[in-house]
């Protein structure tokens, strides 16, 4: 078989999986969605693009570091907490505020509107709600940048992380990468201990689990699509098992696993395959999650009366 037609069976085999997933959205009583770290790469936000760390760190890329997976690891072990306040501030400040609300994450919402749905995210990038999805429809799973803790845990108040970005920025020395006034660097006002990001402790995070797994529970009674978008094995226990596990109790769902390779991490899986368990129950789908919501826009865009864009919520 040549190159040509191997192409063409590949074609072939993409459009009918996203014609099924298409069929399956159109046709659920509900639809559960996972969106992980590969969706907003596939949107343009890839923490493996060098060219973009370059672009928001540039006195770490200096130092020799090419992305940020590099400083999730052990890499900042020893660093003063000057200079954790300058990675941390320019990280958060880059991703939550410079970085714009992802047309691919509005294409997706166009395609869910009107229909009864939930997104439960393992990303902290507020890209879901940036967009225009509901809050009571999305379940920030690992929390978000939004606020700080205290990390003695003297009190379970939190305090807002942007006001701190916005003094410390014009603080950051591109020579040292540190704070230059270090007493400009935010400690706990009730017990002086230094403060972290909040992430899934602050307020309203149990509620947010709370409308999550009610809304999974009212999923028994109906068919269920389920699309999981660009969740790999960082934190397999938020949404990649947990959906297995729902597509194989489920009487009436069916999963959706979309994710390829990193296109900046050559032989780094995306890990598209499906449990043998899940025989019948599952589909692999191993491309760009980009790729697999253009394809759904578009049949959106054409199917009779569709009207990409209309606003969340409507007929749900």
């Amino acid at each position: 078989m040549g190159e040509g037609m191997n192409d063409r069976v590949r074609e072939d085999e993409f459009l009918q999986a996203v014609d099924s997933l298409g069929e399956w959205i159109e046709n659920s009583d509900r639809i559960l969605v996972g969106a992980g770290a590969g969706l907003s790469a596939a949107a343009g936000l890839s923490y493996l693009d060098e060219d973009l760390f370059r672009q928001f760190q540039p006195e770490m890329a200096a130092r020799g570091y090419r992305y940020p997976y590099q400083l999730f690891e052990r890499e900042k072990e020893g660093w003063p907490e000057a200079r954790e306040w300058a990675y941390l501030v320019r990280h958060i400040h880059f991703v939550c505020h410079v970085f714009p609300p992802a047309e691919l994450y509005r294409k997706l919402l166009a395609i869910l509107s009107g229909r009864d749905f939930h997104v439960v995210t393992s990303n902290c990038d507020r890209q879901l709600v940036r967009t225009g999805f509901p809050r009571e429809r999305v379940f920030e799973a690992q929390g978000s940048y939004d606020r700080l803790r205290c990390t003695a845990g003297c009190t379970r108040d939190t305090w807002p992380v942007k006001p701190v970005i916005d003094r410390l920025l014009p603080l950051i020395d591109p020579a040292t990468f540190t704070i230059s006034d270090e007493s400009a660097i935010p400690h706990c006002p009730s017990c002086g201990a230094s403060l972290a990001t909040a992430f899934r402790s602050f307020e309203g995070y149990r509620e947010e689990r709370r409308r999550y797994e009610e809304w999974i529970g009212g999923t028994v009674n109906g068919s269920l699509c389920i699309l999981e978008l660009g969740v790999g094995f960082n934190t397999p226990g938020v949404i990649r098992w947990p959906f297995e596990r729902l597509a194989y109790v489920h009487g009436r769902a069916h999963l959706f696993r979309v994710n390829r390779e990193y296109r900046e991490w050559p032989g780094h899986g995306g890990y598209a395959m499906v449990p043998v368990e899940l025989a019948g129950r599952a589909t692999s789908m191993p491309w760009d999650a980009g790729e697999v919501i253009e394809r759904l826009y578009a049949r959106c865009a054409v199917a009779p009366g569709a009207v990409p864009g209309t606003a969340a919520g409507e007929g749900a």
